[in-house]
């Protein structure tokens, strides 16, 4: 699918609704995603709790819809129940959301409403069964959902203290009063986080089963996996967001989705403007193309989102481009369907341990494994909490757990059975040290790693350092001119379990100024680096934040660890080499109706800093492949090449690709 939301303005119902459809066409749209209701109803709804557009004529819903069906398209009917006009809000403070100090949140008229309240439990259902009676909408999407906390100018109110609220966490939980802080050491407050995902998870349950009793074949669209047959993400930028922009956002949304719910469609946006005070002004066009491309070859939807119509932007720069990438999925879209991964490594997304900034560690070592080449795919930590994920992580070669904190005993189970039958673990900074509600247990429970208790946690400190010792150097490879990496966060100094294998030496807080004092006189035991047999499966443990260090500034030494960790010690064997820049984007598919291959190019060296430049062309990359049998033929997607290719004696083929320019797909025919 090739999908379009307008995300419309109350004036846009004045426009003509046959410019409105064919605005979309050149754009090889099959989709569109419009807002129906919720904040605005654009229909004649009769439901006297949903705002009416006071510009409305006609049903402009209606009409458009009635178009784009003419037209072959599909139509998502946008809803959003955060906010609720104050003509109707304010009759019912029932309702509503309240701030930790007591007070009601009214934005430009809008009023926040409390997840638990009547009009989000109750009333959302009837507006969107309302619209799924009234027209032949073919799916319906959720904006803004859960327990929405800020406002558009990013003012944080804080948790919300509503009676609905308050009354759900008690029948829940048993607590009497919500939390008014975010404290993960109150177990009160960990409470609060499980309430949230229980409850958000039901009630998406609840929508979708009432859309499809009135119309089964209605796909559900969500910005969560309960109760979806779509899941939608974005990728976006926000003006006082941490730089620099982690520029893998899009590969990680489809890369996720696609094998974490293997039942699930993904789409993930790439969204036209800067940020919501932004509206009107878009991101680089070149910004835009390698979000639309990232979402491409790993086999998601295109999407692309704009406030307004597709005829009225005032940032019209990156639209050609849109229309060809549009253009290029609807000529070659067979190749990007019914796929599936061909990768030797899995990376756990941490989104449970979100609180500790494990999301840090999850990005550095995903660029770390995309920079260096390593085929990898993303499994969301929940998929853990299936026993039957054994078999999911089994086609892999090693996992890596990013700083995973809040693991469950099931989670730890599977990736400790995941081990013993074969599998190699890599885990980094405190990866199972509480259980899924965050709950301390100040040791690892992972029975697979080479530790059997934390002697010691230290705090980030400055002028601390591992050293990289000679008998280490023997092992791990890549250290030849290196001796010392620095440490700049928390340090779980562990106690090795007797068959385990320990590298690099820990040295404590140094002096490092003025220049005269600048040097460390001790070197300690305390490994950095943990290996570990168990059962017929090996483990690698990093007991501090690796790639939280790495997405901070890029440091060269903190990247070959990883590297040599998983390679060295952990033995995983790349099926793909390419002998090209870091910058470059790689991914391998198999094809599942004729079981071809398909290797997928993306060119990101035009990021400089925070500005998006047209990728750079790189020339002649050569590629190796493990194959089991003889190609018949090689070709490019993008730029209709046929490739010579040669097949050596260890069962790969060799071939080279003349050019990159944004990005390219290759096509290996058995």
């Amino acid at each position: 699918m090739r999908l379009i939301q307008t995300n419309l303005r109350e004036i846009d119902v004045l426009s003509d609704p046959d410019e409105f459809v064919s605005s979309l066409k050149p754009f090889s749209a099959n989709v569109l995603l419009l807002n129906v209701g919720g904040i605005v109803a654009n229909y004649p709804t009769e439901l006297d709790f949903q705002y009416r557009n006071p510009l409305l004529v006609n049903d402009f819903v209606g009409e458009i819809l009635e178009r784009v069906h003419a037209n072959g398209m599909r139509l998502i009917a946008r809803f959003d129940f955060s906010r609720l006009n104050e003509a109707i809000a304010l009759k019912h403070p029932e309702w509503l959301y309240k701030s930790v100090k007591g007070e009601t949140i009214n934005y430009n008229g809008q009023v926040h409403t409390a997840f638990n309240g009547w009009y989000q439990q109750e009333g959302s259902i009837q507006i969107m069964t309302e619209a799924v009676k009234k027209y032949p909408i073919d799916g319906v999407f959720i904006n803004m959902h859960g327990y929405v906390t800020h406002d558009y100018s990013y003012n944080h109110y804080g948790i919300c203290q509503s009676d609905s609220d308050q009354a759900r966490f008690q029948q829940l939980f048993g607590h009497p009063q919500l939390p008014l802080t975010a404290d993960s050491l109150d177990p009160v407050y960990r409470d609060y986080e499980k309430f949230k995902q229980q409850t958000v998870a039901e009630l998406f349950r609840r929508r979708a089963q009432a859309v499809k009793a009135v119309n089964p074949n209605v796909a559900i669209c969500n910005y969560t996996p309960e109760g979806t047959d779509i899941f939608r993400m974005e990728s976006n930028t926000g003006i006082d967001r941490q730089l620099p922009e982690f520029n893998y956002s899009a590969s990680h949304h489809v890369n996720m989705v696609m094998n974490s719910w293997e039942h699930m469609a993904v789409s993930n946006s790439a969204v036209h403007f800067v940020d919501f005070a932004m509206r009107h002004s878009a991101v680089s066009a070149h910004h835009t193309c390698a979000r639309l491309a990232q979402d491409l070859i790993h086999g998601g939807w295109l999407d692309f989102y704009v406030i307004g119509t597709l005829n009225n932007q005032d940032d019209r720069l990156c639209m050609e481009s849109v229309k060809e990438l549009y253009g290029f999925h609807r000529d070659n879209e067979r190749h990007y369907t019914n796929i599936a991964s061909l990768s030797d490594v899995c990376l756990i997304f941490p989104q449970n341990s979100s609180y500790y900034g494990s999301i840090k560690e999850f990005q550095g070592l995903f660029r770390i494994l995309s920079e260096q080449h390593i085929l990898f795919d993303v499994i969301h930590d929940s998929i853990l909490e299936d026993p039957s994920t054994l078999d999911k992580l089994s086609a892999y070669q090693a996992v890596l757990l990013p700083d995973a904190r809040n693991l469950s005993g099931t989670a730890c189970s599977v990736l400790d059975s995941y081990v013993q039958s074969g599998g190699k673990l890599l885990a980094t900074g405190g990866s199972s040290i509480c259980d899924e509600k965050g709950t301390p247990f100040h040791e690892y429970r992972l029975a697979s790693l080479g530790v059997d208790r934390i002697e010691q946690t230290y705090p980030r400190q400055q002028g601390a350092y591992f050293r990289v010792k000679p008998e280490d150097k023997e092992r791990l490879q890549g250290f030849e001119d290196l001796d010392i990496m620095y440490l700049y966060d928390e340090f779980f100094q562990a106690h090795c379990k007797a068959q385990s294998t320990s590298f690099l030496g820990y040295i404590p807080p140094c002096m490092f100024g003025p220049p005269e004092k600048c040097y460390y006189t001790v070197i300690t035991d305390t490994p950095g680096l943990i290996h570990h047999s168990y059962g017929k499966g090996s483990t690698a443990l990093i007991p501090w934040t690796i790639g939280k260090h790495y997405e901070k500034l890029s440091n060269h030494a903190h990247s070959k660890l990883v590297l040599s960790a998983l390679i060295d010690l952990l033995q995983v064997e790349r099926r793909l080499l390419i002998n090209t820049y870091p910058t470059v984007e790689v991914t391998s598919h198999l094809k599942k109706e004729d079981g071809s291959t398909l290797i997928h190019l993306v060119n990101l060296s035009g990021q400089l800093g925070t500005a998006f430049h047209p990728p750079m062309p790189i020339q002649s990359i050569e590629i190796e492949l493990a194959v089991e049998r003889k190609p018949s033929s090689i070709y490019t997607l993008k730029s209709k090449q046929l490739l010579d290719f040669a097949v050596s004696s260890e069962q790969s083929v060799i071939f080279k690709l003349p050019e990159l320019q944004l990005f390219e797909t290759i096509v290996i025919e058995y």
